[in-house]
């Protein structure tokens, strides 16, 4: 149990979710139950054609005998005029904000065509798709088109090979002469620099005084996708003066306005719904959103709503993407660091997804957010194409790539200065707005810390050893929490309505997808906390579970673990506005002359100021006819600057240097939150994000054939996840020390719970048998050869 800072009754609880009795039984409705055939009268399926090849071009494409096929309805092909006449997109087009194309805040290369005739990666959605009376019909009819190839290039599945002068460009259009991506530089313009992306102070003078230096290099990401089991899909009706979208997509203004601008369509000709989505991972933040467009202008054709569903297969790209990073450390004998040196290597995949803002924003936000006290930074990058599967946003996007080198780096300055790297941490990590030393990073290190028996840390590689050849060790690292409301100007203005019914119970429509993150729980505790006057709980409140663009607000979608920091400070707003709505319509049962100011609520009653004995009971007040009371609030974020909480990760492991094996033993796991909002919530969601970030520590590797570049492993059979057997016992810690704005003052937890784990688990295999772990997963082999390594250098050493 954690210890709240302000003892709330409801914000804060630990009450079951809101939709925890529904899940249980089974009764939650999801994409697949909402667009069965039955309920969607006269529905037909799409598939769309994959490539068996990368760097390959269709020379013909003969589809006369796919349109003869038994239940084929029609075949649309990439030469088809619509087709051809929407513009370059790109694989991830979709972000955080709602607005147009020609103002998107994230950085783009437009480099993905709708369609296309030529593969760059295999599996790309491309040539051709069809519509048919059953899924099954379709893909047998794909089967029968007669293609003639041109293959373009031998696939490159590594940055080294896609740099090399004779390696096929897989994108002119952005770079003609090599595979090497330019840096955006704003405006649609790109250029190729080896400049620094940032710089603060003077590095090269501070690493030419400093006492100590040390440099590590570490890369992760690339060999993990999100294994989320709700595929992604939608159902597209488009009528002569109407488009109906049902969608398992967590966001429904933006994609409204992705189909309306991509068909020059006004806004209020299309209806997106959706409802509850079995989890994300940031797949719909930047993921492959074309089939959107195939499956409208099928509808359109075929005058029948298309349903368009991703198999296991289909689905398992959109990885994370894979940065490796570079890190020096100047400092001084005392434990200060003086100088970080950033040098970022990326591989984007076949298409733009998120590598270029992981290496050149995350360094910069991480001088500003984690390095603060630290006076002298620099940060460069560069990233290419290659034929992987694309990259995209995957939980916790960006900032484990860097924290798993950068903590490795802290822990070995830690070791050259012969200090506790928990006393470095606190000695060099803060943000430029909540002061130094930082009290949030102190209050989890220092709490994590006792929780875990951080004291009994032994040296490197000089602990016990336990069955003859296994060694134990412990590891930490920390990182700003994700996310304050401050940084959310982007997402635009949040909206929010109550509806008192004349029976005094609430319909909440604060709209948002529930995920399986419990943000739409957080919304109703602070409902029912806002309202207490009336006597409201958490199950007096109907929160609407479902988005309608026709019928509803405009959602917040559930991002960067937003919903439950956002959504909940409107709450306040909103009951300030139904006391003062109750308290007028109770006027009519006063004396006349009785002023609303003269009025209050409590206890479910209106009554007379400092005469509570003179007033009526709400229930009598909302009997003159069946109307509600209602409140509405729309609002942009507030943009208080508060700073930024932290995180601490701490973790044990075991490790078997005969068999190269890991086991990690124990996770305590620290955040700090500012307000907890759901605190059984927020600590399944410290407990569950283990589970990501374990799996893709040591088990978790996408596997490609690379004479073809083909995925061998797309399914939850040869792609390893941890089972429960493999998941060690995790000690989820709160704390309310920061701050944030408003009533609550909450941040994100959810979207960061995996960050430290990484660093940690590699930090505590180094303390067990002193090799640093350069990438992930950490498999027995590659553990076996480290350790070789590291004895034949001892022996060397000792000659």
């Amino acid at each position: 149990m954690y210890e709240p800072r302000v003892k709330r009754k409801y914000v804060g609880s630990y009450e079951p979710k809101i939709d925890a009795e529904l899940k249980a039984r089974g009764r939650v409705e999801y994409f697949d139950d909402v667009t069965l055939k039955g309920r969607i009268p006269r529905m037909i399926y799409c598939k769309i054609f994959r490539s068996p090849y990368c760097n390959a071009r269709m020379k013909s494409l003969d589809t006369s005998e796919v349109e003869k096929s038994p239940g084929v309805y029609y075949v649309l092909r990439f030469d088809d005029e619509e087709v051809r006449r929407i513009p370059i997109t790109t694989h991830s087009w979709t972000d955080t904000a709602i607005q147009p194309r020609h103002r998107d805040n994230y950085w783009r290369y437009w480099d993905h065509w709708t369609l296309s005739d030529t593969a760059l990666w295999v599996g790309e959605k491309m040539g051709f798709a069809v519509a048919a009376e059953t899924e099954e019909q379709a893909e047998e009819a794909m089967k029968r088109a007669k293609i003639e190839w041109e293959i373009l290039g031998k696939p490159v599945l590594f940055a080294r090979d896609a740099l090399k002068e004779d390696a096929y460009v897989l994108h002119p259009e952005i770079n003609p002469d090599s595979n090497r991506k330019p840096r955006y530089m704003g405006y649609n313009t790109y250029e190729l620099t080896d400049e620094p992306v940032f710089e603060k102070g003077d590095v090269e003078k501070a690493f030419r005084e400093a006492e100590v230096t040390t440099v590590l290099e570490a890369a992760c990401g690339g060999n993990s996708q999100s294994g989320v089991l709700d595929f992604r899909g939608c159902v597209i009706d488009w009528k002569p003066n109407k488009m109906t979208v049902w969608t398992n997509a967590y966001f429904n203004e933006q994609t409204r306005l992705y189909l309306g601008l991509h068909f020059n369509l006004p806004l209020h000709r299309i209806r997106v719904l959706n409802g509850h989505c079995g989890a994300h991972m940031g797949r719909y933040n930047c993921s492959e959103d074309t089939f959107f467009l195939i499956s409208a202008i099928l509808s359109k054709r075929t005058g029948r709503p298309v349903k368009y569903m991703m198999d296991q297969r289909e689905d398992f790209h959109d990885v994370r993407n894979y940065i490796r990073f570079r890190v020096g450390i100047a400092g001084s004998k005392d434990g200060r660091i003086e100088a970080v040196d950033f040098y970022g290597h990326g591989n984007s995949g076949a298409y733009h997804g998120s590598d270029m803002y992981n290496l050149d924003l995350h360094p910069r936000l991480a001088s500003d957010r984690l390095l603060a006290p630290v006076p002298n930074i620099r940060s460069n990058s560069r990233s290419c194409y290659t034929n992987r599967l694309p990259g995209g946003v995957m939980r916790g996007i960006g900032n484990m790539q860097l924290n798993f080198p950068l903590m490795q780096a802290i822990d070995q300055f830690a070791e050259a200065v012969h200090m506790d790297p928990a006393e470095v941490i606190k000695m060099n990590i803060g943000n430029a707005y909540n002061g130094w030393p930082n009290e949030s990073i102190a209050a989890v290190v220092d709490a994590g810390a006792a929780d875990f028996g951080w004291k009994d840390r032994h040296p490197t590689a000089q602990g016990p050893v336990f069955e003859g050849t296994k060694r134990r060790g412990m590891g930490m690292a920390v990182h700003n929490q994700w996310h304050a409301e401050w940084q959310e100007t982007e997402r635009g203005r949040i909206e929010c309505e109550m509806r008192i019914t004349p029976d005094i119970h609430v319909i909440l429509n604060a709209p948002t997808v529930e995920t399986g993150a419990g943000g739409n729980s957080a919304c109703v505790m602070a409902c029912a906390e806002c309202l207490s006057f009336l006597n409201i709980t958490p199950d007096d409140i109907m929160w609407i579970d479902h988005g309608d663009t026709e019928m509803g607000l405009r959602d917040v979608h559930p991002s960067d673990s937003v919903v439950s920091f956002l959504l909940p400070e409107l709450m306040p707003e909103c009951a300030a506005q139904i006391k003062e709505k109750m308290k007028e319509r109770a006027l009519r049962l006063f004396t006349p002359g009785v002023r609303v100011s003269e009025l209050d609520v409590a206890d479910a009653r209106v009554f007379l100021k400092g005469r509570p004995d003179i007033g009526f009971p709400c229930t009598e007040v909302m009997d003159d006819d069946c109307t509600c009371i209602k409140a509405y609030v729309q609002r942009s974020n507030n943009k208080n600057v508060t700073g930024h909480p932290y995180g601490a990760w701490f973790a044990e492991v075991e490790v078997d240097t005969e068999l190269g094996t890991v086991d990690v033993r124990r996770i305590t796991i620290c955040n700090d939150v500012g307000q907890v909002m759901h605190a059984s919530g927020a600590e399944s969601q410290q407990i569950g994000g283990q589970c990501i970030a374990v799996g893709e520590s040591l088990y978790e590797e996408l596997q490609y054939d690379k004479h073809t570049g083909t995925l061998l492993n797309p399914n939850f059979i040869d792609y390893k996840i941890p089972l429960m057997c493999d998941f060690p016992e995790v000690h989820p810690i709160l704390k309310e020390v920061w701050r944030g704005a408003g009533e609550y003052g909450a941040c994100g937890l959810a979207e960061g719970t995996t960050t430290g784990t990484y660093a940690a688990i590699a930090n505590a295999i180094y303390n067990a048998v002193g090799v640093r772990i350069p990438y992930l997963p950490c498999k027995p082999q590659m553990l076996l050869d480290l350790l070789a390594e590291k004895e034949k250098k001892e022996k060397e050493q000792r000659a």
